[in-house]
């Protein structure tokens, strides 16, 4: 009886733990580094995912990613078919119509880079947009990113060639499909300006730092109804930046910080 006991009690320790066990469901693109992104191995890497992981491991709960392309994933999250959103998403009010976001804890900028011996001046010398100064120029951009959004905007003129990656963007501007890639800074430096196939090109233009279209920074997403989860993120967030963590991760990529002023 006492062994039978024992079994009953282990049993209901072991359901308990598995009914208690909470998984939040993070969606990503998987396709951009140094932010989210695939090695060889298959092993999901990145920025974003370092964050996220330390985020949802102070909140208490595991994880698992859902790897699909960008512009299909507030549809894929408002579907449920993740909880939260983890892919270098600016906070914009467009997208904050239809999902939430956590405070910001990446800055979220623009520029173009193209040959340096390009003609191109997208903006004048105050930084304003200037399409004149683009005429007949091909401008690489991904698709359904905030650069879409400011591009037509800004220039509705322009000869825009849209892309499911950076990757490709600059694939066709060595190729000369392309004159221009417009895209963050950050990774344009990262993936390519700063690397030997770069040699030959630079940032077109000052850095463009327009709240209204790339939003106050980067954030992680989740649906509007899930008010109790973001505030679990917000805390976790706030708790890994007031002590230390974020700097950690943050200099494991980049040797100056990418938190916006505004989360510090």
């Amino acid at each position: 009886m006492k062994k039978l006991a024992l079994i009953f009690a282990a049993g209901v320790a072991a359901f308990a733990t598995q009914v208690s066990a909470r998984e939040l469901r993070v969606g990503s693109e998987c396709t951009y580094p140094p932010f989210n992104y695939k090695d060889a191995s298959g092993e999901l890497l990145g920025f974003d995912i370092d964050v996220t992981k330390e985020v949802v491991k102070r909140i208490g709960a595991d994880v698992s990613f859902v790897c699909q392309p960008f512009d299909s994933l507030i549809p894929g999250l408002l579907a449920g078919k993740f909880d939260l959103l983890a892919a270098s998403m600016s906070i914009t009010e467009e997208r904050k119509k239809s999902i939430d976001f956590s405070i910001p804890y990446r800055s979220s900028t623009a520029r173009f880079i193209g040959p340096e011996d390009s003609g191109a001046k997208p903006l004048t010398e105050d930084g304003q947009p200037n399409p004149a100064g683009m005429e007949g120029k091909t401008i690489a951009i991904q698709r359904s990113s905030t650069y879409e959004s400011y591009m037509r905007d800004k220039f509705p003129q322009a000869n825009i060639q849209l892309y499911d990656t950076v990757d490709n963007m600059l694939l066709d501007l060595m190729s000369k499909r392309v004159d221009l890639v417009f895209a963050g800074p950050i990774k344009l430096a990262n993936d390519f300006l700063d690397k030997p196939r770069g040699k030959g090109y630079k940032f077109i233009g000052p850095e463009i730092n327009d709240v209204k279209y790339f939003g106050p920074g980067v954030g992680i997403g989740m649906r509007k109804d899930d008010a109790g989860l973001r505030d679990e993120v917000d805390k976790a967030m706030k708790a890994l930046i007031d002590d230390g963590t974020f700097k950690t991760i943050n200099d494991k990529y980049w040797s100056f910080s990418v938190l916006p002023a505004a989360s510090n």
